[in-house]
């Protein structure tokens, strides 16, 4: 099934390895037609790096990759937890309900904000240009700061792909400092890291390299389901 001449379902797994060791499975599943997206992180082994996780993040959006929903199913080693926000774009309000404390926010949000996962997945389907984005970090007002370049012909275990790459870079734009709700979320959305993502056609990312404080990982693409 297409839609728009592209796949209209496709999911892609990645090993996420530090050090050259497989610390984590990462699986990203992008439905075009449904409008929904999502992400899968679960350790292979635990470690300083990437403790024991077993996490779910799932987002349904307007087709334009604003979110109309964003879930979290956390299944950490210290967290067990369900978050839920729900997005009016229209008032530019959210709000933010979780499963542990049985607590409600209601907060504002910046005009186009978006939520981490559904802006990686609008970068994954090439709507993304050089420029500034509004993210919604857990209630706080962040800012992606994003660069694309050129193609570069990326060698993976499934072959070799012609691939657009993208340089993000995130910045927080209150003095509040961003909730903690999960470790992934977390890890990605601090000042001073740098995500690589290497994207083919528009349809999957087939490499990303992330660095923080120094300690680079990498996602090696492993299987492709469409």
């Amino acid at each position: 099934m297409l839609v728009n001449g592209f796949l209209a379902a496709i999911t892609t797994d990645y090993y996420m390895k530090a050090v050259g060791i497989k610390i984590a499975q990462i699986s990203i599943q992008q439905n075009k037609a449904d409008n929904y997206v999502e992400i899968r992180a679960k350790s292979v082994r635990e470690s300083s790096i990437f403790p024991q996780i077993n996490n779910v993040y799932r987002v349904k959006h307007n087709g334009s990759y604003q979110p109309l929903t964003y879930t979290r199913i956390i299944h950490q080693k210290n967290v067990q937890d369900e978050v839920t926000t729900t997005y009016n774009h229209n008032t530019a309000q959210a709000v933010m309900n979780r499963n542990s404390d049985k607590s409600t926010l209601q907060y504002s949000i910046t005009k186009n904000s978006q939520d981490i996962y559904s802006f990686l997945a609008k970068v994954i389907s090439g709507q993304v240009d050089t420029g500034t984005y509004p993210i919604d970090a857990n209630g706080v007002s962040w800012q992606a700061n994003i660069t694309r370049y050129s193609t570069e012909i990326v060698d993976t275990p499934l072959g070799k792909y012609p691939a657009v790459r993208y340089e993000i870079s995130f910045q927080n734009m209150t003095n509040k400092k961003m909730p903690y709700i999960d470790m992934v979320t977390f890890n990605m959305l601090q000042e001073n890291n740098k995500l690589n993502l290497w994207v083919y056609n528009r349809q999957f990312a087939v490499k990303a390299t992330f660095k923080k404080k120094g300690i680079s990982s990498t996602w090696e693409l492993c299987n492709i389901k469409k």
